[in-house]
């Protein structure tokens, strides 16, 4: 395998399906003159992104043999069947293509990648964090990963230059690479995204049942509408990420469960001083989420395994990889890290 290199300076990125996130990063790469090789069984979607210059080919072999990077960008219901796609086309030899993924949930597809690829190592576990209420290729946009995270797990046997490979492409569409454990992203996901899809589900579902449900509807304004959008997209997403992440989900929920009922009790008797302290508490929070997005400070470091992890950890992220020899131990990177000097 060649140095990697980022998309807009030569490497070739294949991508498997094209609905939001493979259209949008496929679209991305093309507009900044990458080459882009994929599949899909979407009639209209090849159409689309033939016109769009992407080489559309006929299966998953095919963007195998033609890629540097091979994207699994299909639902989390049909990612192990992508993998065995990818493991059956062959190319299993350090020659073969770095492969990752975009599911939200990553313990599940790590697991799987092990047991049926010959070099684990040659698998990136990925989840870019974007995306919008909207679905497929008609839905792509160009400009979806710019300034958003996108997380990459490092966990063994996941070879340091096949991780910066991947990285080089999510920086090349203006994303900023999170390093992950497999583990922890799960967790952390978990609460500030699948959670999130629960509760859409669940007050737009109360919306729906309401006996007033006419007058509810009729005076719901921006804040309902913000706390439901997600639960009118893609009609299994919610669902499969619950299920394939489901302990960390059910403790988040259970979480939030109690959290609630403290707070109705504390509504039903009255206390107003600890009722006003939950939204206190909130506010906190709130801001902390908002001054994290900007804090930092930049540098160029040289980073391993565990020093990547530990920027990731910390809430820092990475915004550009200098392209490393085959079998690096060590990443030379630039990063925005909230835990250094300014």
């Amino acid at each position: 395998m060649t140095a990697p290199v980022p998309a807009s300076t030569g490497l070739t990125v294949g991508v498997v399906g094209l609905g939001l996130i493979g259209g949008s990063l496929a679209r991305a790469l093309v507009a900044r003159g990458g080459s882009v090789v994929a599949t899909t069984r979407a009639g209209a979607a090849r159409a689309g992104a033939a016109a769009a210059g992407v080489t559309v080919v006929d299966d998953v072999a095919a963007v195998v043999a033609a890629a540097d990077v091979v994207v699994l960008a299909v639902p989390l219901s049909a990612l192990d069947s992508a993998l065995d796609a990818v493991a059956a086309a062959g190319h299993q030899g350090a020659v073969g293509p770095t492969i990752t993924d975009v599911g939200s949930v990553k313990g599940p597809v790590t697991a799987r990648a092990g047991q049926i690829l010959a070099d684990a190592s040659r698998f990136v576990p990925g989840h870019p964090m974007a995306g919008t209420e909207h679905a497929g290729w008609d839905a792509a946009d160009p400009g979806l990963f710019v300034g958003r995270r996108w997380a990459l797990a490092l966990d063994p046997p996941v070879a340091l230059d096949r991780w910066a490979a991947v990285a080089s492409v999510a920086v090349s569409v203006g994303a900023e690479v999170v390093p992950v454990a497999a583990r922890e992203h799960d967790e952390a996901v978990a609460l500030v995204s699948h959670l999130p899809y629960v509760l859409a589900a669940v007050a737009a579902g109360m919306l729906d049942d309401d006996a007033e449900a006419g007058l509810a509807r009729s005076l719901a304004a921006g804040s309902f509408g913000d706390l439901t959008r997600v639960a009118g997209g893609h009609p299994t997403l919610g669902a499969d990420m619950a299920t394939a992440n489901a302990p960390a989900v059910a403790g988040r929920v259970g979480d939030m469960a109690g959290r609630l009922a403290t707070l109705r009790e504390h509504l039903a008797g009255g206390d107003d001083e600890r009722v006003a302290a939950v939204f206190r508490a909130g506010q906190g929070g709130r801001a902390a989420l908002v001054e994290s997005a900007s804090s930092g400070a930049v540098a160029r470091v040289t980073l391993d395994r565990g020093g990547l992890l530990a920027l990731g950890r910390r809430g820092g992220h990475v915004t550009g990889v200098v392209p490393p020899a085959a079998g690096a131990a060590v990443l030379v990177v630039d990063v925005v890290d909230p835990g250094a000097a300014p």
